[in-house]
């Protein structure tokens, strides 16, 4: 493992999943039964060595403080290094500033005191398991000033991204939005290793002039002057940006190959999360479960398939429960039946309630909702 980078989450994203609760941020959506989105990205970081993690925080991020509060579960509770918090400043509150290069001129002083030589900028809606040592190999193999991580797409399919042009050497030579992807083109995925150096030079010079975006303003506008290149994974990795996508990702860790990838990849990459100890889940006599994740905590009494259950969730007699994913501390009521939903936290079902969506367009329930 290497200690020369130093990380930045960004969490100033809009939050995409407005349908569960426009008063969290994405990063602290559930994911997996116990999981949140933010502990794949800070686990990767903390899995390759680094020390040294600041969170660009928004307005809203009670949850996230919560969540991550001294960083003690990622082994980040230390007196000179660990978790930095990067709070929006007032300002940026009142007047919302487009783009990211404000947010990193801001927070230069957090790169120049963590005296690394790179650092690993990444957003916060990928769920994966990457070896961001591995990519730091690559970048230095190559020499690189830049090192942009990409997936060359099996399929078809409309969303809104950095498309990566790239030659032999496997350098990058344009980088272009696209709001549709084809098979085989290579999509970016939200993480850049950069020379800490470069980063800071290239920020400023950006700031001065008035540019917004550090991928389009900058990287874009100078692919033959900085030697960018792109580091293909091809491990599991998916982006959450929409509730489609969330229940995807959600219904993707019932398979066994994915949950492999992702948490018993090897003894060296675990993925952390908040610790809380709860009681073992309780069935019942006529409960019955099949392809399912079940937290600690929860009481069934009715029928689970192919959903997720988080902590502390009772299902209640001869109620079924089929292609959902069921939050914390959510009731469902006696012969109830739910197909493709999604329950927010502290939900109650009402007893013989019925409600179905689709596998593309799966019913999302607030929380604290009675239905």
């Amino acid at each position: 493992m290497s200690n020369d980078m130093i990380g930045i989450i960004n969490l100033r994203d809009i939050n995409p999943l407005k349908e569960l609760n426009d008063q969290r941020p994405l990063a602290t959506i559930p994911v997996g039964g116990k999981f949140r989105i933010i502990d794949f990205t800070l686990s990767n970081m903390v899995n390759a060595g680094i020390v040294n993690v600041g969170l660009l925080l928004s307005a809203q991020s009670r949850s996230v403080l919560d969540h991550i509060r001294s960083g003690k579960e990622w082994g980040l509770a230390r007196k000179g290094d660990g978790i930095f918090y990067l709070p929006e400043e007032v300002v940026d509150i009142i007047h919302p500033v487009e783009g990211d290069i404000s947010a990193y001129y801001k927070n230069l002083l957090f790169i120049k005191q963590g005296n690394k030589k790179y650092v690993l900028l990444s957003a916060c809606n990928m769920v994966q398991n990457i070896d961001y040592d591995e990519v730091l190999h690559f970048h230095r193999r190559h020499n690189a000033d830049v090192t942009m991580i990409y997936q060359k797409q099996k399929f078809e399919f409309d969303r809104e991204g950095y498309l990566l042009t790239m030659s032999d050497e496997e350098r990058v030579t344009d980088i272009n939005s696209r709001t549709q992807v084809k098979a085989g083109e290579n999509l970016y995925q939200r993480g850049i290793i950069i020379d800490a150096e470069i980063f800071q030079h290239c920020v400023r010079q950006a700031y001065a002039k008035g540019y917004k975006h550090l991928i389009t303003d900058v990287l874009k506008g100078n692919v033959d002057r900085l030697r960018i290149f792109g580091y293909n994974y091809q491990g599991y990795a998916k982006r959450i940006d929409s509730i489609n996508s969330y229940f995807q990702v959600n219904m993707d860790l019932l398979n066994v190959q994915t949950w492999h990838d992702l948490f018993l990849k090897d003894s060296q990459h675990h993925i952390y999360t908040k610790i809380k100890d709860e009681a073992p889940a309780k069935y019942m006599e006529e409960a019955h479960i099949s392809n399912s994740l079940v937290a600690n905590g929860c009481v069934i009494e009715g029928r689970v398939e192919n959903s997720i259950l988080f902590r502390k969730v009772h299902i209640g007699k001869n109620a079924v429960v089929r292609n959902s994913i069921i939050m914390q501390h959510t009731i469902i009521g006696d012969d109830a039946h739910l197909d493709y939903v999604v329950c927010d936290k502290n939900t109650v079902i009402q007893p013989e309630a019925v409600l179905t969506g689709t596998k593309d367009n799966p019913l999302c329930i607030g929380k604290h909702m009675v239905v």
